[in-house]
């Protein structure tokens, strides 16, 4: 039931990137977004790059935490004695703040390059350029989104087969 959920929630999100770059071809007074000009061509490549660069830097990002986490898990396993036993409390606080300092300082890369990039495309290159950027990005972002829910349908799928056989 949640993967049916998660497709609505990309088909929402896909439809409205569309209407909101409908809104900024309206409100640039593009005519027509042509592809084969070399402006257009080089903004729709970098923008199918965005969203797999900004995949890139945010499961980066979270490996870099994750292996904090595991680092001050070990640290406690090694010097809180009956930690193992279960008879002495780990220590929380220590690794909800190691969580949130890492989501707030890690995350401010993959966020920058999302907000930055329309920016610089369109000072430097113009609306042409940006008006490439933003349909590259959304054609290859909701590509990005489509194959997280068939990997997440395939997942829930490999349990529910395993559940099965165990019945």
């Amino acid at each position: 039931m949640c993967c049916f959920f998660q497709g609505f929630a990309i088909g929402s999100a896909a439809l409205v990137s569309l209407a909101l770059f409908g809104a900024f071809v309206s409100r640039a007074s593009i005519s027509t977004v042509d592809v084969l000009t070399p402006k257009v061509f080089i903004g729709l490549i970098v923008g199918a790059m965005l969203p797999y660069w900004f995949s890139a830097m945010t499961m980066k990002s979270v490996g870099s935490a994750a292996l904090k986490m595991v680092e001050e898990v070990r640290r406690q396993f090694n010097t809180i004695p009956g930690l193992m036993e279960g008879t002495a409390k780990p220590d929380y606080a220590t690794c909800v703040k190691i969580s949130t300092d890492a989501s707030i300082k890690e995350m401010i890369p993959p966020g920058a390059l999302v907000m930055l990039t329309p920016l610089i495309v369109g000072i430097f290159f113009g609306v042409e350029t940006l008006s490439g950027v933003l349909a590259g990005s959304l054609v290859s972002g909701v590509q990005v989104m489509l194959r997280l829910l068939v990997n997440i349908m395939s997942l829930v799928n490999i349990n529910l087969r395993s559940y099965l056989f165990r019945l």
